[in-house]
């Protein structure tokens, strides 16, 4: 089994108001920077957060984790997610992208890893 780690971080910033259910599934609607701009010391935080809540949690293969940074650039958790989107909106492809990953290779080997459980 390959040990947890973090994809990059995807910052939001919703173009009116608030990350809403319209903001969230409509596309344009809302900025997504991938890997998120925080200084380095803030992404390797948020990462760290990240990678303890998946093993706290007793999680495998697959989170998203979701994080606020305030402006002392701590992060703080939120919540985290065991069944991610994919859809053009979804964080989880654009983290996976970002990374240099090949979207359909990490749903394989997610396939694979559960296929091999008893």
């Amino acid at each position: 089994m390959l040990a947890p780690r973090a994809m990059p971080p995807v910052e939001i910033v919703p173009k009116e108001g608030v990350f809403d259910y319209a903001a969230r599934y409509t596309a344009g609607a809302t900025d997504y920077f991938c890997p998120a701009r925080l200084d380095a010391r803030t992404l390797d935080a948020a990462g760290a957060v990240a990678l303890a809540a998946h093993r706290v949690l007793g999680l495998r293969d697959l989170s998203r984790t979701d994080l606020i940074v305030d402006a002392a650039g701590t992060p703080w958790f939120l919540e985290v997610n065991v069944a991610p989107g994919m859809t053009e909106t979804s964080m989880l492809p654009m983290a996976v992208a970002e990374a240099g990953l090949d979207l359909g290779t990490v749903c394989l080997d997610l396939l694979v890893a559960a296929t091999g459980r008893p």
